[in-house]
């Protein structure tokens, strides 16, 4: 059975892209066939693509003025089992990876301006899981954290007060930056704190989906 993940805010600037990336990197070593699909008009997953190195396909299929149901129509001919959305950072190209998606993911930093923008997101899932009764799981995701500060902390916390699933921090680590300035899935730096992330990111991601990890 298919599954698809969106990585969604409503704000830019929050790692979506790394995250999209990663994980459908991490899903391919565990031996799922993956996809991405980047659906954000700046690209920047289809550009990490660029060099060819990352061992699955990343589509580009941007929302843009066309109707959804085309949009919606593009995505599911994608032959994979799972299919990662990078999704855009407005409530149209949101709403519509939702509602075709099992689960989400939403990245969120140390910032006032990420906590309201990740309401709004929520808003958008809950109108979606209203017509899909309860679908897509969601997983906050607290991104670029350092927690030894103050700052850190407290955005673990404040995430805790949406009563969703939170996973563990994920820090602003520069193997992530060499991993896009590359080419290259997060794998590539294995003894690297971000893989170890990742990983355990992977893990939650797989627990609320039902994947069966496949060792490698």
């Amino acid at each position: 059975m298919r599954r698809v993940i969106s990585i969604a805010q409503r704000k830019g600037g929050v790692g979506k892209t790394t995250l999209a990336v990663c994980l459908a990197g991490e899903l391919k070593a565990r031996g799922s066939e993956v996809a991405l699909v980047d659906s954000d008009p700046q690209a920047s997953a289809v550009h990490w693509a660029d060099p060819g190195h990352l061992g699955f396909p990343v589509d580009e299929i941007v929302l843009g003025e066309r109707s959804v149901a085309s949009w919606v129509q593009e995505v599911r001919q994608i032959r994979a089992d799972v299919i990662v959305i990078d999704t855009a950072p407005v409530d149209r190209s949101l709403g519509a990876a939702c509602a075709i998606s099992d689960l989400v993911l939403v990245p969120c930093t140390p910032s006032g301006l990420d906590l309201d923008a990740t309401i709004r997101t929520l808003e958008i899932v809950d109108a979606v899981r209203v017509r899909s009764r309860g679908v897509p799981a969601l997983i906050l995701v607290p991104n670029r954290v350092d927690r030894r500060t103050l700052e850190g902390q407290q955005l673990v916390d404040e995430l805790t007060a949406f009563g969703e699933q939170i996973s563990s921090p994920i820090g602003d680590r520069t193997a992530f930056i060499r991993a896009f300035s590359t080419g290259q899935a997060i794998s590539r730096w294995a003894g690297d704190q971000a893989y170890g992330e990742i990983r355990d990111l992977c893990d939650l991601v797989e627990e609320k989906l039902g994947l069966a990890h496949v060792p490698a």
